[in-house]
């Protein structure tokens, strides 16, 4: 059977791989699929492989290889580089540094920010499938399931081989807990969610309560907060809050200061504070959600 073979040499830490899909065909032989993509790889093992790249981690080679900083400084940042070098085995499929410049500028601060780390930790994660796929097991496979259980497909366009839309520029890489493919586009999940950005409100104007109504509270003047003011339309006013309430928890913590500003942080935009009040010379539970305040 005459074949068009549409051939790519990819030359990476010694292997060779050739991809070749059937064209302009004659009629196809008994058993065979006229329209089939043929992938050739080197069948040499890993093993073969020189001892110092599989002595190798993931993390050892990408470091090496010195174009893949944003990678590695996202995946510190999320707390995956520890499992990168010492778990698996683990299919890589790793953007270039070039491949981070195509992400939005902004996009890519948000995912560096704090309170984007679970939304970071799930990007880093799409990039990253159990076991070692090489390139060839992607052909036959077709697809497989990352671990955010969310599925990447693989393809052959014009004789390179994807992964989803991005672009495999090198592949089969071999390390001593896994296998990389280097990608030329990060790959973004559906409904990938960041925290808007700006400062984390409530919506209220705290003051310290006095002496005298600190005393006649029973409070530790210290450890309390008073409602100076409820901003209109906050989260505050619709959780109920009121002015001159005197907060004495927290999160069941005592209301400092410093315990309304971590539990903001802690809840992030859209989670909720339990705030616990004095009104009326009654303890009441306050349950308000954490809003943001654009810059």
């Amino acid at each position: 059977m005459v074949q068009q073979l549409l051939s790519i040499v990819i030359i990476s830490a010694g292997i060779t791989t050739t991809f070749a899909s059937a064209g302009e065909c004659d009629r196809p032989e008994p058993g065979s699929a006229s329209n089939a993509a043929v992938i050739k790889v080197d069948d040499r093992s890993p093993s073969s492989s020189s001892a110092s790249e599989q002595s190798a981690n993931i993390v050892e080679i990408a470091a090496s290889a010195g174009s893949f900083g944003t990678l590695l400084q996202a995946a510190t940042a999320a707390g995956l580089a520890g499992t990168l070098a010492e778990g698996g085995p683990f299919t890589v499929f790793a953007p270039t540094d070039e491949a981070f410049e195509k992400v939005p500028a902004d996009t890519l601060a948000a995912l560096l920010r704090e309170e984007n780390r679970d939304a970071l930790r799930t990007v880093l994660l799409y990039h990253v499938v159990n076991g070692r796929v090489n390139a060839s097991d992607a052909i036959s496979a077709g697809s497989a399931d990352t671990l955010i259980q969310q599925g990447v497909s693989f393809s052959i366009r014009d004789g390179r081989l994807f992964v989803n839309d991005s672009g495999v520029i090198a592949n089969d890489i071999q390390a001593s807990n896994g296998v990389i493919h280097v990608i030329d586009t990060v790959l973004i999940p559906d409904d990938l969610q960041l925290a808007p950005q700006g400062r984390l409100v409530i919506g209220f104007v705290p003051q310290n309560p006095g002496n005298v109504l600190a005393s006649q509270l029973g409070v530790d003047r210290d450890e309390a907060i008073v409602v100076g003011s409820v901003t209109r339309n906050s989260e505050a006013a619709r959780a109920g809050l009121q002015r001159f309430d005197v907060i004495v928890e927290i999160n069941g913590a005592p209301a400092t200061r410093q315990a309304l500003a971590d539990s903001k942080k802690e809840a992030g935009a859209g989670g909720t504070v339990r705030l616990t009040v004095i009104r009326g010379g009654e303890r009441r539970h306050i349950d308000t959600k954490v809003g943001v305040e654009s810059h």
